[in-house]
């Protein structure tokens, strides 16, 4: 996991955890992940292990799905930098569809 990646998967497992009623120390209790590591996967400063990923799913109940969504997490530069490289990727047509989109989107 790249540096981004980390902090963005930390603060979405931070927000689920939270939203479930979870402290940290359950957490670590119930998934054997020291509590010291499960702060520093929170905080971004490590990635998870996939065992790690795998027991915190199970014990928050959640699709797996669900802890990678973090785009709502993202900060604007980020999102421009990712448009930018998905837009450059695109061929005429497709860059005809995408403006036709936000335009649409100008409307709300």
């Amino acid at each position: 996991m790249e540096n981004d990646d980390k902090k963005l998967f930390g603060a979405r497992l931070k927000e689920i955890r939270k939203s479930k009623g979870l402290a940290q120390e359950k957490i670590s209790e119930i998934t054997g992940i020291e509590l010291s590591n499960y702060s520093k996967i929170e905080t971004g400063k490590v990635g998870p292990s996939l065992s790690s990923i795998k027991k915190i799913i199970e014990l928050a109940d959640i699709e797996p799905n669900e802890l990678f969504n973090h785009s709502h997490l993202d900060s604007e530069e980020n999102l421009d930098a990712k448009i930018k490289t998905i837009y450059n990727s695109f061929n005429l047509r497709q860059k005809r569809q995408l403006y036709k989109i936000m335009r649409s989107l100008e409307e709300f």
